[in-house]
């Protein structure tokens, strides 16, 4: 019988439950229909920098879960399901991350976790372009393409949520160490 680690698994359960918490009460901080300036993908980026890109994603797939099972979620599959999973490929970076934390290197931690944000929320963004062209292009004003129309709707949301998140990063700068080390 092959020994689990719970305390990975543990902390998917509950930084998914505390993104779709975030979710819930940042919600009326939205500026209009589609800006949203909130800080929900901070559990799923750390998520992933603490554990990696499964964990990470993992967190991401259940996040979508309880939008979906509490009725939040108006897209289906592909922006729940398979979109909130992606934020979880910044744990590709957890290695680097790991050395410039070990090194004490601030800039370098820094710029490792801007990379991870980037490539998780551009990720996830992507798939909510594509599913904005699918399913919600049909919306767009007379005359206006439905490329154009999903981009500036979907852009507004990943220029304001991947700030929130790299705020946040920066802001716990000096406990990046601590925070992120899971070897205790």
């Amino acid at each position: 019988m092959s020994k689990t680690n719970i305390r990975p698994m543990i902390e998917v359960a509950l930084f998914a439950t505390i993104a779709y918490i975030l979710d819930l009460v940042t919600q009326p901080m939205s500026l209009g229909p589609w800006i949203s300036l909130s800080f929900k993908m901070v559990p799923i980026f750390l998520l992933s920098f603490r554990w990696g890109l499964k964990a990470g994603a993992m967190g991401g797939l259940i996040w979508g879960l309880l939008q979906v099972v509490t009725g939040q979620a108006a897209g289906g599959w592909l922006e729940y399901f398979v979109a909130f999973s992606l934020i979880g490929i910044s744990g590709v970076v957890k290695p680097t991350l790991d050395k410039a934390i070990k090194q004490g290197n601030r800039v370098k931690s820094l710029m490792v976790i801007t990379e991870g944000i980037l490539l998780g929320s551009f990720a996830r963004y992507l798939i909510h372009f594509i599913a904005g062209v699918i399913f919600w292009g049909s919306y767009a004003p007379k005359g206006q393409s439905p490329y154009l129309y999903s981009f500036i709707v979907n852009s507004s949301s990943f220029l304001g949520e991947t700030l929130a998140s790299l705020i946040v990063f920066f802001a716990l700068q000096r406990f990046l160490g601590r925070l992120l080390n899971t070897e205790k």
